[in-house]
């Protein structure tokens, strides 16, 4: 029983030694309460690692980062085995002082804040991926798609930093595709990971908004793939496969230096 108590014990220093401990509420602003993101390293030993930016769910009115933890931290675990970086954000809800698109440049300074870390947490500012659930989803792609909020010219060091994604995930697109996303996207941009595992009956995630940004990506020739659940009728996922693994080598194959 004490060999084991010290084996563990051992185990878990040389864990925190290797520094993969995450890193809790770093703040990446100072202008609301909720500027704050969890950051874990990669697990494998590079100097820049390709990252994962996470955005929750909830309608801009409510939700987590801690979401991405949920089921035991599967997506975490699964990103980082596959050598990413991961950092899940938290962001401002609606409020009579914050709309929308407000919203969605405190996460464009979320984007910057860890660029700016890029030698402190080793990893990649060009393979940069957003990803997120729902409301999530929308930010992602709106950092994808809108103009960069980058400002050379800028004292604040991280404002100067690229606000873009090199590649967006989108899990249960919800309604709002066209303000957040179709209106800004062109030619050439981050190619697009959809999933949806979203009824046909959902008002909020109708799966026909995932075949929106999906047709609209498909005539700008950008990038992108989409698979559904049981529950519609988007394209199944292979058998013998699951959507995370697929979105996580969607991401390697359009992050490679």
């Amino acid at each position: 029983m004490w060999i084991r108590f010290f084996s563990l014990v051992t185990c878990l220093a040389s864990f925190c030694a290797a520094g993969q401990e995450p890193q809790r509420n770093v703040k990446y602003d100072t202008k609301h309460e909720r500027n704050v993101l969890d950051f874990w390293p990669a697990t494998k030993a590079a100097d820049a690692a390709p990252v994962f930016i996470f955005f929750h769910g909830g309608g801009f009115r409510g939700g987590d980062k801690s979401h991405i933890e949920k089921d035991g931290g599967k997506s975490i675990e699964a990103h980082r085995k596959a050598g990413f970086a991961v950092v899940s954000c938290n962001y401002p809800f609606l409020s009579n002082e914050m709309d929308y698109e407000t919203i969605a440049q405190h996460c464009a300074r979320a984007v910057q804040f860890v660029r700016s870390k890029s030698k402190e947490w080793k990893i990649d500012p060009e393979r940069v991926c957003c990803g997120g659930i729902s409301a999530g989803a929308l930010v992602s792609e709106f950092l994808g798609y809108h103009d960069d909020f980058a400002d050379s010219e800028s004292k604040d060091l991280v404002a100067r930093e690229s606000s873009r994604a090199q590649v967006v995930v989108s899990i249960l697109q919800p309604i709002g595709t066209q303000q957040f996303a179709l209106r800004y996207m062109e030619k050439g941009e981050a190619p697009l990971f959809i999933y949806s595992g979203a009824s046909l009956k959902d008002r909020l995630h109708p799966p026909a908004q995932a075949k929106l940004i999906h047709d609209k990506a498909v005539e700008l020739k950008i990038p992108t793939v989409m698979y559904g659940g049981n529950r519609n009728d988007l394209p199944k996922v292979p058998s013998g496969k699951n959507w995370l693994d697929l979105q996580i080598a969607f991401c390697l194959k359009h992050l490679k230096k």
